[in-house]
């Protein structure tokens, strides 16, 4: 015997089912409105601190330094050249690009751990004499290598960023480097034959004159066959 379909759904069993579950729904949405109240009004959390502030501050800076160095650089190099000062040119010009590969290298890595880097976009120029521009060069460079002690490098050692470390360390030897080659170009004086030749590393931006070239950058091992010449 089947019974009608009207008094199947009017059972007892299938009205208290329909009770729970309106009294189930009307729990979920109380719920939902108590938690929407909650995060309307509970106050805003501070955001994360990011580990890398100071290395990522210590990588602005430096790609800042050598992004005015390297727009420097050309200008000595095209005033080198209207003075016929053929060796000075090409160091000037070999160390604007060894400049902008360091100053490329640190944005890369700024992005890499987060951050954003912006070079800067006023830089005042100097003009001057090509054994003036060598002398406050050199100055400059012996001067910001004292001024840091290799601070920013063990800043990143501390926080465990070996790979900023690494760059931020190429970048002072680079500067050393060229305050090296700049004071030989300095010694050597206007009456030395045109006979200076120089290399940078496109890896890292590491400079070689042509008499001191060795088969891998010491610094990331890239095969001199890759070098960039400047004559």
């Amino acid at each position: 015997m089947h019974l009608p379909i009207g008094v199947f759904l009017q059972s007892p069993d299938n009205m208290k089912l329909r009770l729970v579950l309106i009294l189930l729904l009307f729990a979920a949405s109380v719920g939902i409105l108590v938690w929407l109240y909650c995060a309307a009004t509970r106050a805003p959390r501070a955001p994360k601190a990011s580990p890398w502030t100071e290395t990522l501050a210590d990588l602005d800076a430096c790609g800042r330094r050598k992004h005015v160095k390297s727009v420097q650089y050309d200008k000595f190099a095209a005033i080198a050249a209207a003075e016929s000062r053929r060796n000075a040119e090409r160091l000037f010009r070999a160390m604007a690009f060894s400049e902008r590969l360091q100053e490329h290298n640190c944005a890369q890595a700024i992005l890499h751990l987060g951050g954003s880097y912006t070079p800067p976009v006023r830089i005042i120029l100097f003009g001057g004499t090509t054994d003036g521009n060598l002398e406050r060069s050199i100055a400059y460079e012996l001067r910001s290598l004292g001024e840091r002690y290799g601070a920013e490098v063990g800043r990143a050692i501390r926080k465990g960023n070996r790979y900023a470390a690494r760059l931020l360390a190429r970048a002072a030897a680079a500067d050393r480097r060229n305050a090296s080659l700049m004071e030989h170009c300095r010694r050597i004086g206007k009456d030395r034959p045109d006979s200076c030749r120089f290399y940078v590393c496109p890896g890292c931006g590491n400079i070689y004159a042509a008499d001191d070239l060795d088969p891998y950058c010491p610094f990331c091992l890239t095969r001199s066959e890759r070098f960039v010449r400047f004559e």
